[in-house]
């Protein structure tokens, strides 16, 4: 099996830009401000095919080796995960065709990004990743995505079966 070691890169806006967005306080004028609150409105957006979108809570209980072997995709939403507790990585992929007939990851970008707590970010529809390996004891993320979501629209994909491969995290 081919081992593939990845750098984790700092989570920007540029950077993170052909896997999702950025979940940011914005470089703008709030949309609504007093003495007590500023509030930015349309920060994002969480695309569906059809239904609703349902928030979630994720607990990453324990540290793990830095070692990935499993992808996961949605098609038909993509995910926001707001980080509420400690520091992790994510593993992400791009799809090699962004097309439903043929959607493995494309090994060649695969890419790690540090996520120091500060802000989240959202995959996009067809974007592989993977649980958040945490840095802390634990981690805690928000999720918003499709209602149903983990019953009708993951795929899973192991990279030692599909591509004779697994990814090491290099810190």
């Amino acid at each position: 099996m081919k081992l593939v070691e990845i750098k984790i890169e700092e989570l920007t806006g540029e950077s993170f830009k052909p896997y999702g967005e950025i979940i940011d306080v914005p470089n703008t004028k709030p949309d609504f401000s007093n003495d007590e609150l500023d509030l930015w409105c349309g920060i994002g957006e969480v695309k569906i095919d059809k239904g609703i979108s349902q928030f979630c809570w994720l607990n990453v209980k324990s540290q793990r080796p830095f070692l990935c072997n499993n992808l996961e995709c949605h098609i038909n939403t993509s995910e926001a995960m707001i980080p509420v507790l400690g520091q992790s990585v994510v593993v992400v992929a791009l799809g090699n065709n962004h097309s439903v007939s043929s959607n493995l990851p494309n090994p060649k970008s695969i890419k790690a990004f540090f996520i120091d707590g500060s802000k989240g970010f959202n995959f996009k529809p067809r974007v592989w990743h993977w649980l958040p390996y945490p840095l802390s004891i634990k981690a805690s993320f928000i999720l918003l995505f499709k209602k149903g979501t983990p019953e009708e629209d993951l795929q899973i994909v192991n990279l030692n079966e599909e591509f004779d491969l697994s990814i090491k995290i290099i810190l």
